[in-house]
């Protein structure tokens, strides 16, 4: 389905600045991290070399919604989380300032200001998935209406432990007109598809997100059978969004065929099918990968991820990554899929963490 030989390769976008100190004091599942990333340690490093990370993920999104919007202007680019990436950060500001010549003078109105939203990566987007907003510590309310007047669709995924918090975490999601996946696991498990009927259900024709008032995230196949039989429950739901893999079992890819018989509801009416495309970890399961590749070669792949065997970690803005990524995300569109979700779009804080910034 996907060649990596012939995927669009996305260009680098590399921004870097200010100084740092790493902090090596962050656990032993960060270790093979810090060992092959050659800017951190405990030395002091030059300005130039300090990313400004959060920047780097923009890039990337942006990059990948005007592929698509050029092949299809409704293809749909949901970020998860991403609210942090909606507007300029303080570490952001800092940085900016840290990089900007002593003896340069510029006006007041050229600095970007702290808090501004982000007006090229939200247009590049069409909503944000948030984690626990309501079973676990949410965004406030205001802060999410503010980027809802902007146009930035609110989704969440919940994680809540029971079945009763879920169903709360629902209700409370309607009430404050998020799109809401709730489940009783307390990780990104994904591996059941509910008995009980969407909350808010319909008949109506799902066009864009916007339209959407439930959505179901099922991108794990193989507790639900065979292929057909994993096809077969999803598509026997009313949900108005549903998420799913590309591939049956992580390395299986469905076809036209099979992404085409999930858009429709039991109902008859017409819904959104998305794709689940983590950009900032691999998979030793995935087309991509090669049976020689470990930690630290190639160099981008810089940890393991500490639950989840075979993912690893890697420098999401590396140019190799992203032409994977891109060639990932072109099949995507081959397939069918009505948009995709971005999964792990606040790995940036990871780095983050290991290069806190050390004023001098």
């Amino acid at each position: 389905m996907m060649n990596t030989k012939n995927g669009r390769r996305l260009g680098l976008a590399l921004a870097v600045t200010m100084t740092f100190t790493a902090n090596t004091a962050l656990g032993q599942q960060d270790d093979d991290l810090l060992l092959t990333n050659p800017i951190m340690g405990d030395e002091m490093v030059p300005l130039s070399r300090v990313p400004n990370y959060r920047n780097q993920m923009r890039d990337i999104i942006q990059e990948l919604s005007d592929y698509a919007r050029k092949r299809d202007p409704s293809f749909a680019i949901v970020a998860r989380p991403g609210f942090e990436l909606l507007r300029w950060d303080q570490r952001e500001f800092i940085l900016a300032e840290a990089k900007r010549p002593q003896d340069m003078m510029i006006p007041d109105d050229a600095i970007v200001p702290l808090g501004l939203p982000m007006r090229r990566f939200i247009q590049a987007i069409d909503g944000i998935a948030l984690s626990d907003q309501f079973c676990g510590k949410g965004v406030p309310l205001p802060r999410l209406q503010r980027f809802q007047a902007m146009g930035v669709a609110m989704m969440s995924i919940e994680h809540c432990g029971t079945d009763a918090a879920a169903f709360g975490a629902l209700e409370q999601a309607q009430q404050s007109l998020i799109i809401s996946h709730a489940d009783a696991d307390r990780s990104d498990v994904f591996d059941r598809i509910p008995i009980r009927r969407p909350i808010d259900e319909n008949a109506d024709n799902i066009e864009t997100i916007d339209d959407a008032r439930n959505m179901l995230v099922a991108t794990q196949s193989r507790p639900n059978g065979s292929r057909d039989d994993w096809l077969l429950s999803i598509a026997s739901t009313n949900y108005d969004v549903v998420i799913i893999d590309a591939f049956y079992n992580g390395n299986e890819p469905l076809t036209e065929d099979d992404v085409h018989s999930l858009k429709f509801k039991e109902l008859g009416a017409q819904r959104l099918v998305l794709a689940w495309l983590d950009i900032t970890h691999a998979g030793d399961d995935r087309f991509y990968w090669e049976p020689e590749w470990e930690v630290g070669s190639p160099s981008w792949i810089v940890g393991r991820h500490p639950d989840r065997m075979g993912t690893f970690a890697i420098e999401y803005w590396h140019p190799r990554w992203k032409s994977i990524i891109g060639t990932y995300f072109k099949g995507l569109m081959d397939l069918g899929f009505d948009g995709v979700l971005l999964n792990g779009t606040d790995t940036y804080l990871r780095f983050e963490a290991m290069t806190p910034l050390d004023p001098l």
